[in-house]
């Protein structure tokens, strides 16, 4: 059994604020010689400032997960231009 494990792609909080425009978007990904041999994934996939570029920062098994996440840096997100 494969257990599908949380990416981010970031080392820090402080590069969300780089991003915005956060949105789920699901990814079927091909594990050949696994078991099971497809998976889905959810990968949260937000806009980079300055360059217009979309960008995937995290991925998560779970679609609920996904969600609560890109809730959460919308949340910092707005933070953030609020005490600039």
């Amino acid at each position: 059994m494969t257990i599908e494990t949380h990416i981010l792609y970031f080392s820090e909080a402080e590069a969300l604020r780089e991003f915005s425009g956060f949105t789920v978007t699901e990814s079927h990904q091909a594990r050949p010689n696994q078991t099971p041999s497809k998976v889905t994934m959810y990968m949260i996939v937000a806009q980079r400032g300055g360059i217009g570029r979309r960008e995937v920062i995290a991925e998560f098994p779970l679609e609920m997960h996904a969600k609560i996440f890109r809730d959460m840096c919308e949340g910092f997100a707005r933070s953030e231009r609020l005490t600039k």
